[in-house]
């Protein structure tokens, strides 16, 4: 199973640890710095990810349940009203987000804010957050990454300027959090709330054309 790098950093230390109490013959210590890193390495696992084909498509951007779907009258981004879908991420989901279509990043906003549990509404207004604009060959969105009373650390793999591709990973969020995905009111749903969704491969909604 592939493990993303970011969690190294919690895996290794209980890993040795581990070692150090077997070698004292501390049995039981062991075995629990031994549970503790299986539970960061179930975590922080990176599973590979069929992309779909069809470009016209719009992939969910991240592992979980869709929340929240509304309507935002304005937004300074788009010029017609747009439809955000709220994805929660539990501390059992991957937490490796991806790009939900193609095309340029055109401005990343990071805001510092609270930490309110991710699946209540104060989360997405109040809560520390970062924001990609994507801009595409046929439509713009935003991914929001919000952190939620757990999740205390965002991690953005994409730069300003930067191409990227459909089923790309964009970032990691650590411990449970939310994703709120912002499309433009020529898209076609393709979800419904409490449906469970994954990263990279669950096409949550479609570009009408013509």
């Amino acid at each position: 199973m592939k493990i993303a790098k970011e969690g190294l950093i919690f895996i290794i230390p209980f890993l040795v640890l581990s070692i150090v109490f077997l070698w004292f013959g501390l049995w039981i210590l062991s075995a629990l710095c031994l549970i503790i890193a299986s539970k960061f390495t179930f975590f922080f696992r990176d599973p590979v990810r069929k992309i779909p084909e069809d470009e016209n498509s719009i992939l969910s951007p991240a592992d979980g349940k869709i929340v929240k779907i509304q309507t935002c009258d304005n937004h300074p981004f788009f010029s017609s009203p747009v439809t955000i879908v709220s994805v929660f991420l539990s501390i059992f989901n991957v937490h490796i987000t991806r790009a939900p279509i193609s095309g340029e990043v055109t401005e990343i906003e990071y805001h510092p804010g609270k930490f309110f549990p991710a699946y209540k509404d104060e989360a997405g207004l109040k809560n520390e957050s970062n924001s990609i604009y994507i801009n595409g060959n046929d439509t713009n969105i935003i991914v929001k990454q919000i952190v939620g009373i757990a999740a205390r650390r965002i991690k953005c793999f994409v730069i300003k300027r930067q191409k990227i591709i459909r089923g790309q990973k964009m970032g990691l969020m650590y411990f449970g959090s939310r994703v709120d995905i912002f499309l433009p009111k020529e898209i076609r749903l393709n979800v419904q709330l409490n449906q469970k969704v994954k990263a990279g491969e669950t096409e949550i909604a479609y570009i009408e054309k013509g």
